[in-house]
């Protein structure tokens, strides 16, 4: 675990850079041909409110999260409705793995490669298991712990990916707005600290909705009031890591979650 006063964040970028020199992002194998489902076209979708569910099983700062392996996540999402999911591939710190993004691929659902994606060589990986979308951070460009954010962008978009690019403020809320990204998402916690930030909610989804572009509410989603706030302020969907990883159950939290249009 990440412990102490550091930016969690530049540890993190830091720990992406030295696991893509030391070729994690190279052990992926092609998928064969099959069509990557659009994750923008899911959030428009006109049926219940989409919510994008995580396989998450450790974090940073809590450790172990869930007693339950990624293949039962994922099963679990898929016959409770998720309309997207969200896969963590970065091993060390959240114990993901590449093997369960390809392992989500197979469910036909649009899937998001979740991770610190600040080189080509991880936006490739995505594109090999066949991912639907890469994520892409902000704040990670803006403070200069990366660059060439428009590059990844550009790039991934060449390789059949659609980007979504997450900001937590209301400055880098601007900044993603100025980029290519298919989809915008706005994260609720502070990701210097991993602990929740000011309640910015409702400027940073305003601000999305009148960008256009589809957007994601991310962490803190607890309850399926906590959903529909986020409905009603605008964000297209919701991703959902924690709150469906932890319960005993995943496949009935997520469906206690749904809420409709």
């Amino acid at each position: 675990m990440l412990s102490g006063p550091e930016d969690r964040l530049a540890s993190l970028v830091a720990n992406a850079r030295e696991l893509v020199e030391c070729g994690y992002y190279s052990d992926t194998r092609a998928s064969g041909k099959r069509e990557r489902p659009s994750m923008a076209a899911a959030l428009r979708d006109p049926s219940d409110y989409p919510i994008v569910a995580e396989v998450k099983l450790a974090s940073p700062t809590g450790g172990r999260l869930s007693a339950h392996l990624a293949e039962e996540l994922i099963e679990d999402f898929r016959l409770g409705g998720a309309a997207a999911l969200s896969v963590l591939t970065e091993p060390r710190y959240f114990r993901g793995s590449l093997r369960y993004l390809e392992m989500a691929v197979r469910t036909g659902l649009p899937v998001l490669m979740k991770d610190f994606v600040v080189d080509d060589r991880q936006v490739e990986a995505a594109a090999r298991a066949g991912a639907s979308a890469v994520l892409l951070i902000e704040g990670a460009f803006d403070r200069g712990m990366a660059f060439g954010r428009d590059g990844l962008i550009s790039h991934a978009h060449g390789l059949g990916l659609e980007v979504v690019l997450e900001a937590s403020d209301l400055q880098e809320v601007e900044a993603a707005r100025a980029s290519e990204a298919d989809i915008l998402g706005y994260n609720r916690r502070d990701l210097r600290t991993f602990r929740p930030g000011p309640d910015l909610l409702e400027e940073a989804l305003g601000a999305l909705r009148a960008d256009g572009r589809p957007s994601l509410a991310m962490s803190l989603m607890a309850s399926a009031e906590d959903v529909r706030r986020a409905r009603d302020l605008g964000a297209s969907g919701v991703l959902v890591g924690s709150a469906l990883s932890t319960a005993p159950c995943p496949r009935d939290r997520l469906r206690a979650l749904r809420v409709g249009r």
